[in-house]
């Protein structure tokens, strides 16, 4: 006889008599840096994953906030990927990974997105940060997209 996959790990769960929780180990290893506004490593176990596209500087109504102010949209992308998060049922301490794109980053500009970053986050998520030329849209200056674990 043939099972599928979900079968077989829902009989793997039974006869371990426990379910594997979703959770979010963040690590900074030794023999990397310690940075104070990212985490070198997140692990994951368990859980469902929800892939967030990036998200900008647009409101519900697809108006763009903070036009000419990287700040501005900075926080507004953050709080559309809060809204995407828990819309897929997760919260911001679940997001595993995020990926910034800040249009003519300037190396003075980490500080405030560190600052940002520790402000939407219990622990900081292990974080790539890109300068960039341009986004879809010239206009917006931001765009912020994650991996967030479910429970």
């Amino acid at each position: 006889m043939r099972i599928g996959w979900r079968t077989a790990v829902a009989c793997a769960w039974l006869v371990s008599g426990s379910v594997i929780a979703s959770e979010v180990k963040f690590m900074n290893p030794e023999g990397l840096f310690k940075a104070g506004t990212f985490s070198q490593v997140a692990v994951t176990q368990g859980g469902r994953t929800a892939y967030i596209s990036g998200q900008t500087a647009r409101d519900a109504g697809s108006n763009i906030v903070g036009v000419g102010d990287v700040r501005k949209q900075a926080e507004q992308a953050m709080a559309n990927l809060r809204v995407a998060v828990e819309a897929a049922g997760g919260s911001m301490a679940g997001v595993a990974k995020i990926t910034t794109y800040v249009v003519g980053l300037k190396p003075d500009d980490r500080a405030w997105i560190g600052e940002m970053v520790k402000k939407h986050f219990p622990k900081p998520p292990a974080h790539t940060l890109v300068g960039i030329s341009a986004l879809a849209v010239p206009e917006l200056l931001v765009e912020i997209e994650a991996v967030a674990i479910l429970d």
